[in-house]
Parts: structure tokens; sequence; C-alpha cells
């Protein structure tokens, strides 16, 4: 009745590992009209003796290392699959950065303190099919169809990001290296289109304020070691 898929390609084989634990735990659940879906009670706690590994995450307005990198590109993807088989959301959350792989205001951000839920209020089960094949993350939902449903997403306001600049000691003096590209930040509003009998009907169901990433690069602050001739290789 919907299906949706993001790209993961270019990420790095950790991040893979992570998004495949998670989807392979939610593979196949299936649930009964009113029952309610909670990914951190399905997926469990982003932890090495649960089958994670060390990848970027977002964590206080930066990507840092951490436990489950690439666990909220399988929430938002199976989000966004919910929102188009027109089963009802019970708690999303977005990014407090932009994200690369679905249009602002269509992600679901997870962690240890912040669920996504949802209910399914049509009228028989459903049954989720989750697929991780090293390049794309694909859910499809199958059940009895409700109303079609597609998916807006509109910038409203972009936010220039800023440059910051930290020292390295391991860089020579003089020389600099970006340590991360930045993005702009974003506003943005997200809405559900519902067709019937020919006629469109748009609904608001978020409006998220995405911070803009830093740009950082590093300024080399190593001394040139001095070369004083005269000794002879060996």
């Amino acid at each position: 009745i919907a299906s949706f898929y993001t790209y993961y390609g270019d990420s790095g084989d950790n991040r893979k590992h992570n998004v495949k634990v998670a989807v392979d735990k939610i593979d196949g659940v299936t649930l009964a009209p009113e029952d309610e879906f909670s990914f951190n009670d399905v997926v469990g706690a982003r932890t090495e003796d649960n089958g994670f590994k060390t990848a970027y995450i977002i964590k206080d307005g930066e990507f840092v290392e951490g436990i489950g990198g690439g666990v909220c590109q399988v929430s938002s993807t199976l989000y966004n699959a919910v929102l188009l088989a027109d089963l009802t959301i019970t708690r999303v959350q977005a990014h407090s950065l932009p994200v690369g792989y679905v249009a602002p205001s269509f992600d679901a951000m997870v962690s240890s303190g912040s669920d996504f839920r949802f209910v399914n209020t049509l009228s028989a089960p459903i049954t989720i099919k989750m697929v991780a094949d090293g390049k794309y993350v694909r859910c499809s939902i199958y059940g009895v169809k409700g109303r079609k449903v597609s998916r807006r997403s509109e910038t409203i306001e972009v936010m220039t990001f800023e440059t910051i600049y930290r020292d390295d000691e391991n860089i020579l003096l003089g020389e600099e290296s970006v340590e991360s590209n930045g993005m702009a930040g974003i506003k943005s509003r997200g809405y559900l289109e519902y067709e019937s009998g020919g006629k469109v009907t748009s609904v608001l169901i978020r409006t998220d304020s995405y911070a803009p990433q830093k740009r950082v690069v590093l300024k080399g602050t190593k001394e040139t070691a001095t070369d004083y001739g005269g000794g002879e290789k060996q």
C-alpha cells in the first residue's frame, strides 16, 4: 500500500552495518488495527551489545562519532512509508541539523530520549518489509489501501552557515585543511496531500527549523623541522 527508499551507498562500513542491523530488526513486523509501533522498542538500545558500531551521529548541533550512527536514516525511511500508507503518527522529532537523505520536514530522529511511533489506524493488519542492500534502504508496507497520499516539502527560509577555525598541531604552520563542510540551515514545512474524487486536499503536518552546520577549517601550528644538512644517508 506504500513504499519509500533512501540512498546510503556512500556511507562508511560501520554506518552501513548499523543500517542493516536496524532494518533486519524491523523487517517482518506486523501490526493489527489500533496497534502502536515504537521504533525504540523494536530496534532496541543502540549499544555494542545490541549489535551496533561507532559511526557519525548528530549531537549538540555537530556531527560526532557515536554508537549507532545511521539508524536515523532507517527511522526516516520508515516514517515516510508510514505517511504514504495513511497511518497515524503519534510521535516524531526532527533533527537539529539538515540531513541529506530526505527532504526537510520529512526526517524522524531517534535516540535514547526520542522515539518514532505510529498507530495502524487502517481496518486491517499491516506488515512492514525493509531491506538494506548496501546502496538503498527500502521500506514497503502491505495491507488494505486507504486514501492516496503524497508528500510536499516547502523551504521557507535558508540560513547561512558560519566558518570557524581551529588550531591543529599536526598540520604545518601556514597550511589549512577543511575538517567539515558547512551546510545552510533551513526553516521548512511538511505537507501531506490527499487525493479523492479528483480533488487534492493539502494538510500542513510539520514546521521545522534546522540549524546551519558550521564549516570547520583546521589551521596548522606545527613548526617546520630545521634541516641543518651535512649528514650522509645510511
